[in-house]
């Protein structure tokens, strides 16, 4: 016999119980949601009573700047009951001319702010409030990076402005008459922080072009993964970009100018903004030379060059070249393909047969004639009577000398440039000369003393 359990209940004696439960329930859930919304599903709003109750927005006109009817609890300037009994506002429909009925109409630049001229000004403003001063919705880059690549400003090195969410120390938040809506044209937004490269700037004769077309052709006005914000790691790097001459030419030299071997690479030699001298050349030719040869520089194969301001300092008779100052007539500053970066072909060796091209160097400015005419009268100074002794000297095989084996080509104590001694190995070979009113001695080490004489041959034995 199935017996039934007792005191259990029935379906409809626990619905009854549990009904007030499930009602009370459901009111609590409607008054959370309202408090959710803020927004009060039936609330009579009483003359002078504020919207911020600890029932109602309880948060507003908290915030670090609020605006000003939020300020003064006059909610009901920009939001208008649709009753006035009931807590329902008619939607803002323009938001624009609502915050033009208190503030000023913006006179508009050439270039506006996308917000502005989409009337959109609670895009960047908050309405209410905000820790923010001019109630920004947020502190100065991070509102920008709303809408703006925030990658911008994540290089390695940060324009100051940029990294210090500064944006609008160079541009106008509302419209502009700059590009960009820069707060000035071209490089005068650069200026308004960096007066002293525009005094600079001013102040010199050359100025380098993209100086001229704007610094942005160099620097990034945000960042950069390379120091001042360059668009490269090196000088020459940046450079190149544009004096793509130079990055070819430089490309294929075999000596390297050791300028350009140092940290400094262009910028060695070159002010990248202005200067008092052609090439934008930091100081007059000669002089920016000798800041660095005035000491002597050994090469790992034993050569050396000289200290060349000791040289030219204790030696009166200086180069045509070297008296104009301008080092530069033989030798390429950036680099060449022959032997102490020269700009034409000199051979090392003291000895060496008669070839053209052995002088390529020095016929840049010589007369080629001068070695090729046994007889003249005209040619050089350097003749016993009408003998050509540059051709006697020149032309032998296989030991006709070169320019060097009399010559120096920076200075010396002679006249004609005419050396006191001159490297043959390791000796330091005297030449001897001894010049007089038609012509002069000489007695190297090569030879026994000879004499000519221009006017009247002498006979040498």
């Amino acid at each position: 016999m199935n017996k039934r359990k007792k005191n259990k209940k029935s379906p409809s004696s626990t619905w009854i119980k549990l009904c007030p439960i499930i009602f009370i329930a459901g009111i609590f859930a409607l008054e959370a949601c309202a408090a959710k919304d803020n927004k009060p599903a039936n609330v009579t709003i009483k003359a002078g009573q504020s919207c911020s109750t600890s029932e109602c927005h309880p948060k507003m006109g908290k915030g670090a700047y609020v605006h000003g009817p939020v300020a003064t609890g006059d909610c009901s300037f920009c939001h208008k009951q649709e009753n006035k009994d009931k807590h329902r506002f008619q939607p803002i429909k323009d938001v624009e001319a609502l915050c033009y009925e208190c503030h000023e109409k913006l006179d508009m630049g050439s270039v506006v702010h996308q917000p502005v001229a989409d009337g959109d000004c609670t895009g960047c403003h908050s309405p209410h409030q905000s820790d923010n001063q001019f109630q920004l919705k947020g502190a100065g880059a991070i509102l920008c990076y709303e809408c703006h690549d925030e990658s911008i400003g994540g290089g390695k090195f940060v324009h100051g402005p940029v990294a210090v969410d500064g944006c609008s120390i160079c541009h106008a938040p509302h419209s502009s008459n700059s590009p960009k809506m820069l707060m000035a044209e071209g490089n005068d937004v650069c200026y308004s922080c960096h007066g002293d490269k525009q005094e600079e700037f001013s102040s010199k004769g050359f100025v380098h072009g993209p100086v001229s077309d704007g610094c942005v052709e160099c620097h990034n006005p945000h960042s950069s993964d390379f120091n001042f914000t360059l668009p490269g790691e090196s000088t020459q790097g940046v450079c190149f970009t544009c004096h793509e001459d130079k990055k070819d030419e430089i490309s294929q030299v075999t000596v390297k100018h050791g300028g350009l071997e140092t940290d400094k690479g262009c910028m060695a030699c070159h002010n990248p903004h202005v200067s008092a001298f052609p090439q934008q050349l930091d100081m007059a030719p000669m002089d920016l030379c000798l800041s660095c040869h005035d000491k002597e520089y050994k090469h790992e194969d034993g050569t050396s060059v000289a200290n060349m301001k000791i040289l030219l300092e204790e030696n009166s008779n200086h180069h045509g070249p070297i008296a104009e100052k301008d080092c530069s007539a033989c030798h390429n500053t950036h680099g060449s393909k022959d032997f102490r970066i020269l700009r034409g072909y000199f051979p090392k060796k003291f000895y060496a047969s008669y070839d053209p091209d052995n002088f390529a160097l020095c016929f840049m400015c010589h007369n080629d004639t001068l070695v090729k005419d046994a007889k003249t009268t005209t040619l050089t100074g350097f003749r016993n009577g009408d003998q050509n002794l540059h051709y006697l000297h020149v032309n032998k095989t296989p030991k006709g000398r070169t320019c060097r084996a009399c010559h120096d080509a920076h200075a010396t104590r002679n006249p004609k440039h005419i050396t006191d001694t001159v490297p043959f190995g390791a000796y330091k070979m005297p030449v001897g000369f001894t010049k007089s009113d038609k012509g002069g001695t000489c007695l190297p080490g090569c030879h026994q003393q000879f004499d000519y004489n221009r006017d009247k041959k002498v006979k040498n034995r």
